[in-house]
């Protein structure tokens, strides 16, 4: 050390000061953009910076650590007036490394999930007098261009870095603009559709409506990625409080906030037109004991987790707050992989592919109302059953069931089509040791006075 020249100790010294310098900049420029995000509502931004949290963490921890390197060098160079910054610098190294970097690393797969429960494929609601702009084999693309730039709300703003050709806006807000356009264009209202028409439209994939389709009543779409759509968070995420929202997120009563998280990222996305009228029958204990996640640990969370839900959803009745409070702990129990998974294949959604096909087969409109209504119990049914590449929701398996025990009738003749055949055997492949009878009768117990569809 002693062999360095007074030029080359200056230019270490230097070095690690620039070091320094700049990752204080960067730092503190993560941190305001961060707090801008938060702020001002730009969740979109916020989570899909969160995926990459651990990675600039661990950028200025390692900047820090070869800026204290270099000042350490220079000390023993000769340059005895930097013990001073030495210990600055190790301070903020150590505080770098184990106050952010560490965690960071900790909860990336938590912040990759986060992104995939709140970005995914969304259900939402559409107007009677926008049902009939949908219409065409693949639809959206055209419907997008052929209206005006408009103003995005702050949750869906992305950041502007990359160039993607997938549609930026919210489909309602496209089909009001559309429909504002036609108005304009032939100087007055579309012509209302026929309000004594009951004859459903047939269902196509590609637009992503669930059926029944009827020209005068809403509709249920499904968009995002699968039909061109851009991943944004849910603005459900404005109902959720902040403290839920954080990288390291805690419930009221400060037990741990992720499961809660995820759980109001999906059900912000999946709810569908008339969720207070979920058919669920819970008997938690042989739930608990047939699942994948048994012994189920996060269970003595019950009761924090429904205080919850129920400040969230209990307007929209009990047994949406049970099917929330069972998801959550659920997912608190489920490995981090095995949650990425069930959310890539849309498990948290009802089979929109299945719910067309049945209309296709002939399926009343009751038939589907019920196998929507069912759809909050196979998706727990689905979770609790999951395994890796299991790529088939429970639900021509849950109807069936539900349909011999409180309807007591015969089964729709659609029930006997080939495809409907193959499909409950898919649905029961994979499932290993799972008792998958035994869980859906566990979704399906004590259900009084089902609700007239």
């Amino acid at each position: 050390m002693s062999k360095l020249t007074d030029a080359q100790r200056t230019q270490i010294f230097w070095a690690a000061t620039v070091i320094a310098v700049a990752v204080s900049l960067l730092q503190g420029a993560i941190t305001t953009l961060v707090e801008i995000c938060e702020t001002e509502g730009l969740w979109t931004i916020r989570f899909s910076l969160g995926r990459r949290e651990h990675l600039w963490w661990s950028a200025i921890a390692i900047a820090l650590v070869a800026s204290f390197g270099c000042m350490v060098l220079s000390f023993l160079a000769g340059n005895n007036n930097d013990s001073l910054g030495i210990i600055l610098l190790a301070s903020a190294s150590s505080l770098a490394v184990f106050r952010y970097a560490w965690p960071a690393w900790r909860n990336r797969h938590y912040c990759s999930n986060r992104w995939a429960a709140w970005t995914g494929p969304s259900r939402t609601g559409i107007d009677t007098t926008l049902v009939p702009l949908i219409k065409g084999n693949d639809p959206w693309p055209i419907l997008s261009k052929e209206v005006p730039v408009m103003k995005q709300h702050p949750v869906d703003i992305r950041l502007p870095i990359f160039r993607s050709n997938l549609i930026a806006d919210d489909p309602t807000d496209i089909l009001k603009a559309r429909k504002r356009l036609m108005d304009t264009v032939t100087g007055q209202s579309e012509q209302q559709p026929d309000q004594k028409s009951e004859t459903p439209l047939v269902p196509d994939d590609t637009t992503g409506l669930y059926a029944p389709i009827h020209s005068n009543k809403s509709a249920s779409l499904l968009w995002g990625t699968h039909i061109g759509f851009s991943p944004r968070v849910s603005r459900g995420i404005l109902a959720v409080p902040q403290r839920l929202l954080r990288s390291s997120p805690l419930t009221s009563s400060g037990h741990d906030g992720q499961p809660v998280c995820l759980a109001h990222g999906i059900l912000g996305r999946n709810k569908g037109l008339e969720p207070y009228s979920f058919i669920l029958g819970l008997n938690p204990g042989k739930f608990e004991e047939k699942c994948v996640q048994w012994p189920r640990p996060s269970k003595v969370l019950r009761t924090y987790y429904r205080e919850e839900m129920n400040a969230a959803y209990g307007g929209l009745g009990s047994v949406f707050v049970d099917a929330a409070t069972e998801l959550a702990l659920l997912l608190a129990d489920s490995s981090h992989s095995l949650i990425e998974d069930w959310l890539s294949l849309r498990m948290e959604h009802q089979d929109h592919a299945l719910n067309n096909q049945l209309a296709r087969l002939g399926a009343s409109d009751e038939e589907l109302k019920v196998l929507y209504r069912l759809s909050y119990a196979a998706m727990l049914v689905s979770l609790s059953a999951h395994r890796k590449g299991r790529e088939w929701r429970p639900e021509m398996k849950l109807f069936r069931a539900y349909w011999k025990i409180y309807k007591g009738e015969e089964m729709p003749a659609w029930m006997g089509e080939a495809v409907i055949v193959e499909r409950i055997g898919k649905e029961e492949s994979g499932a290993g040791d799972t008792d998958l009878d035994a869980l859906i009768e566990a979704v399906l117990y004590k259900i009084d006075s089902p609700r007239s569809v």
